[in-house]
């Protein structure tokens, strides 16, 4: 097979698994995606252009990862799977644009959530300098990923990710919609959030039971009022406890008398039949700050 042919093709895809004698790992949510425009479209949303600093999370057989070279970045991959080092180094682009490929990329065999950015990268990637973060998730570890990526000193810009379809909208969800949670919250109070593109689960070989979609997360220019996001995440969770239920009954947990609590409802400027997925972002900050005050 000729490498001409582009990784994330299905006919490319299925000869490196022939003449590897692999297969699509259960307990490692693997899943090749196997659809060209879909991984061009991650590429465009994560916005790569030439010399652009990436890490990417979970490279596979590079499907992904030839399109980012090929686009101009330079990237550094974390990966666990012990039987893809030699699928990768054979099948990607041996030069790209004049350079050699161990010049462009780099691939370190670890769990990325016990990455040591400054180690892994050094004499690589100039961590002073920009990074963007593009990765295909596994669903089971999507959301730890994202939280331990949230509160790592990485430099990063953005953050492309790919996870399931279900996932995706709740990180994207707003107030009065079933999505709209705690992940929500969690997320939009740390990072400014984008549904990018829809991929469906033909696009995958073997071919999972969901589809997927691609979210681009990116700092937040101006960071909410919050103190204390560990007891901002409490008093949402607490909050979401019984959604069919008012904000005031679920939050007995902080305030056991039902006059104080209606009080401290109706001074927030809202209507006691309230639901917790009515309020909004600040509408929660404002509830986490006047609960906290009655403890202060």
């Amino acid at each position: 097979m000729s490498n001409n042919i582009a990784i994330g093709t299905p006919v490319r895809t299925q000869a490196i698994i022939n003449r590897y004698f692999m297969h699509a790992k259960k307990n490692l949510g693997q899943n090749f995606l196997v659809d060209l425009d879909a991984i061009k479209g991650i590429v465009k949303a994560a916005d790569i252009t030439k010399n652009d600093q990436v890490i990417e999370i979970g490279p596979g057989i590079g499907s992904l990862t030839e399109q980012l070279l090929l686009a101009g970045a330079k990237v550094l991959a974390y990966e666990v799977d012990q039987d893809l080092p030699e699928i990768l180094h054979n099948e990607l682009p041996q030069t790209i644009e004049g350079q050699e490929l161990d010049q462009r990329f780099k691939l370190v065999m670890k769990d990325v959530l016990k990455a040591d950015f400054e180690k892994d990268t050094a004499g690589f990637l100039d961590l002073n300098k920009p990074i963007k973060i593009v990765a295909n998730l596994p669903y089971y570890i999507t959301t730890p990923i994202i939280f331990d990526l949230i509160k790592s000193d990485l430099n990063f810009v953005s953050l492309t990710l790919m996870m399931q379809k279900e996932v995706a909208e709740r990180l994207t969800a707003a107030p009065k919609t079933k999505a709209y949670g705690p992940l929500t919250l969690a997320v939009q109070s740390r990072m400014h959030v984008k549904y990018a593109l829809d991929v469906k689960s033909t696009s995958f070989m073997p071919r999972p039971k969901v589809d997927s979609a691609v979210v681009v997360l990116s700092p937040l220019v101006q960071k909410p009022d919050i103190s204390d996001y560990k007891y901002f995440d409490h008093v949402v969770k607490i909050a979401f406890a019984q959604r069919r239920k008012t904000l005031s009954n679920n939050l007995k947990t902080f305030i056991a008398d039902k006059d104080e609590r209606e009080k401290l409802i109706t001074d927030l400027g809202l209507d006691l039949r309230v639901r917790p997925e009515e309020l909004t972002l600040d509408q929660f900050i404002a509830l986490s700050k006047a609960l906290a005050s009655r403890q202060a």
